[in-house]
């Protein structure tokens, strides 16, 4: 949700601006940007750019960012929608602006305000006063913030969306973040934080679009330290051929299936002064992030070592967080 920074009229307008379009390519801004002026000040911010995206994407927290890296890496993924205003009124569905999407089968959003009112918690909802054009000072909804929605193309090849809500631990949807929950017996933060995840559940429920709670401590440590070291040098150009990088590859293979480390395949062509260490480090980390090279990304992957064969496939353990309401 939208941090305490952005509750007024000057960041309710910057935040419609951005959002006003929500179009699915390089050219979507987020609500909130990954700078030290909008992000949480208690938490840490980041920004990564997927080849994929072609644009950088703004993530608020550690376990966002542990969350989006394991969502990259997914090749079904089309496309991401970070931190997306939850829109207080009536709006389309946010595949709208997917290309090639069949509009006629999109629900639209009913707007936090009716989910809110037919929940009974219109009181939830932040408000904000704004002065229109002619003096007059009226009173809106200020938006929530989502986290993570997610565009994912079936084998069938229809794309539809999941919505990721994630905090630290699966306690954090029940207390605010960085505060220690109160002890007093007429304190409902509990209670109020819980709806607010209903009513976020049901926004998007609407429009037949999943939401899932999703905690850090349910994501591998090593799958993110693996995948973080092996993001870096993901879409880093190699100008090489095709033959070349090919002639790389093979070589890695080899040394998976023999159980020599990769670092001697990189020696050897060092070596020869065929090609730079650089090189051969980018394809390695490229062949793995495009999965040509299936290792284990639950133990530490350390380029001076042997690989090991995959024993879990990541797409496998997590692929309930990439599935369609049912």
């Amino acid at each position: 949700m939208a941090s305490k920074k952005g509750i007024s009229a000057q960041r309710l307008k910057k935040i419609r601006k951005r959002q006003k379009d929500c179009l699915w390519n390089a050219s979507y801004t987020p609500s909130i940007l990954a700078t030290p002026q909008e992000a949480p000040s208690k938490s840490h911010a980041y920004t990564l750019k997927p080849q994929k995206f072609g644009r950088q994407i703004h993530l608020l927290s550690t376990p966002e960012r542990n969350a989006a890296l394991i969502g990259l890496y997914h090749p079904d993924v089309v496309g991401l929608q970070e931190q997306r205003m939850l829109w207080p009124e009536p709006t389309v569905h946010p595949l709208w602006q997917m290309p090639g999407i069949d509009r006629s089968k999109l629900q639209p959003i009913r707007g936090l305000i009716k989910v809110a009112e037919g929940m009974g918690h219109l009181n939830l909802l932040p408000i904000v006063k704004v002065r229109l054009s002619h003096a007059e000072v009226t009173t809106t909804v200020f938006p929530w913030v989502g986290d993570l929605l997610w565009a994912v193309k079936d084998k069938s090849g229809q794309i539809f969306c999941v919505n990721w809500s994630i905090k630290s631990d699966y306690q954090d949807f029940k207390r605010p973040p960085f505060r220690k929950p109160r002890k007093s017996a007429d304190d409902n933060t509990s209670g109020n934080l819980l709806e607010r995840h209903e009513i976020e559940q049901q926004y998007y429920k609407d429009a037949g679009i999943r939401t899932l709670f999703i905690s850090d401590k349910h994501i591998d440590q090593h799958v993110v330290a693996n995948l973080r070291q092996i993001f870096l040098h993901h879409h880093r150009p190699v100008n090489l051929s095709d033959h070349q990088k090919e002639e790389i590859l093979n070589r890695f293979k080899i040394a998976f299936d023999t159980g020599v480390p990769p670092s001697d395949v990189i020696t050897s062509f060092i070596e020869r002064r065929k090609y730079t260490e650089h090189e051969c480090r980018d394809l390695f980390y490229q062949a793995i992030w495009t999965r040509k090279l299936r290792v284990d990304l639950f133990k530490p992957v350390l380029i001076n070592l042997p690989m090991s064969p995959e024993s879990r496939n990541v797409i496998d353990v997590y692929q309930d967080w990439f599935k369609e309401l049912s």
